[in-house]
């Protein structure tokens, strides 16, 4: 009867109706959220190789790689795989990307985040992170730029 009580709070629920978030929505607010922190790149390595040749095709961003979401009438739980920058402190990096995914959700949605967990599934090295959408490699100063051609003329 407790829970009862505690649900009948909810903004999501109303003498009117009920207000249902999709687990795309909530998706995407998390992957946007968790991709402004500097050094945090959403998804394992193998999901971000296809995924970049995917955005690069098709014209679309990743922000839902790497993030399963359970969306409940007034609560979420969230995993998270994702790879770190070299040399970037990953205790600190996770403690922002859940700040930020929380503040995210809660504010946005509603919801209640009652699980967030984080999986630092890859390092990230610098030279990994040379190559740009359009197949380009960005060069370090005193460098010229080459490009990586990814079509077969």
């Amino acid at each position: 009867m407790g829970e009862q009580r505690q649900q009948t709070r909810s903004p999501l629920l109303g003498d009117r109706g009920v207000t249902t978030i999709s687990e795309t929505v909530v998706t995407q607010i998390a992957g946007i959220a968790a991709s402004e922190v500097p050094g945090v790149h959403m998804g394992g390595s193998a999901s971000r190789a296809a995924g970049g040749l995917v955005d690069r095709l098709t014209g679309s961003s990743g922000q839902k790689r790497g993030v399963s979401v359970d969306v409940g009438r007034t609560e979420v739980a969230m995993d998270l795989t994702m790879g770190i920058d070299y040399g970037r402190n990953i205790k600190e990096a996770a403690g922002e990307v859940r700040r930020r995914i929380v503040d995210q959700v809660e504010t946005m949605t509603g919801l209640s985040v009652t699980e967030l967990n984080v999986v630092i599934g890859d390092i990230v090295f610098p030279e990994d992170e040379g190559y740009l959408s359009t197949g380009a490699r960005q060069a370090p100063p005193g460098e010229e730029t080459a490009e990586i051609r990814t079509d077969r003329e």
